[in-house]
C-alpha cells in the first residue's frame, strides 16, 4: 500500500473519530468541539512556520514571512470563529472550516515550503469531511 493511500486511511479514520465525538456532544458541547478543531487546524500551520525558524537565532525571511502569514490566517479564523459561536448561528462553523480547507488547497497550489508537500493534501480532505459534518450537526434542531 503506497504511502499516499495510508495517509488518505489514516485521514478518513480521524475524521471520521471526530465526527463521532460530534454526534455524543450535547449541542452547545458540538460547537465548542468544532471550534477547537478549528483552532487545531490553524495552529498546526502556524507550528510548520515555527519550525522553519533557525534554533540557532538566524530568521530567514522566507520563514518570518510564512509566519506572519500563516499567524494572520490563524487569527482571522480564530476571530472569527469566536462571532460566530457568539452569533447563534454556530453551523457556520463547519462553513470556516471549509474554508479552511480552500486555504489547504492554495497551500498546494503555491507548493508551500514551510509543512510537509503531503499535509495540505490530506488536511483539505479531513476539512471537508469535518466541515460538512460540522454542518449538519449544528444545524440539527436543539434537544437540549
Amino acid at each position: 500500500m503506497g504511502t499516499t493511500v495510508f495517509l488518505v486511511l489514516i485521514t478518513l479514520a480521524l475524521a471520521g473519530a471526530a465526527l463521532g465525538v460530534t454526534a455524543s456532544l450535547s449541542v452547545r458541547g458540538r460547537g465548542l468541539w468544532i471550534y477547537g478543531q478549528l483552532a487545531l487546524m490553524t495552529g498546526i500551520y502556524v507550528g510548520f512556520a515555527l519550525g522553519g525558524i533557525d534554533p540557532g537565532g538566524i530568521v530567514l525571511k522566507a520563514a518570518l514571512s510564512a509566519l506572519v502569514v500563516e499567524g494572520l490566517t490563524a487569527l482571522v479564523f480564530l476571530l472569527l470563529g469566536l462571532a460566530i459561536l457568539q452569533s447563534g448561528r454556530v453551523w457556520l462553523l463547519g462553513v470556516l472550516i471549509l474554508a479552511h480547507g480552500g486555504v489547504d488547497l492554495l497551500h498546494l497550489v503555491m507548493k508551500s515550503e514551510h509543512s510537509p508537500a503531503w499535509y495540505a493534501f490530506v488536511c483539505a480532505i479531513y476539512d471537508a469531511i469535518v466541515g460538512t459534518g460540522a454542518i449538519w450537526f449544528l444545524s440539527a434542531p436543539k434537544k437540549d
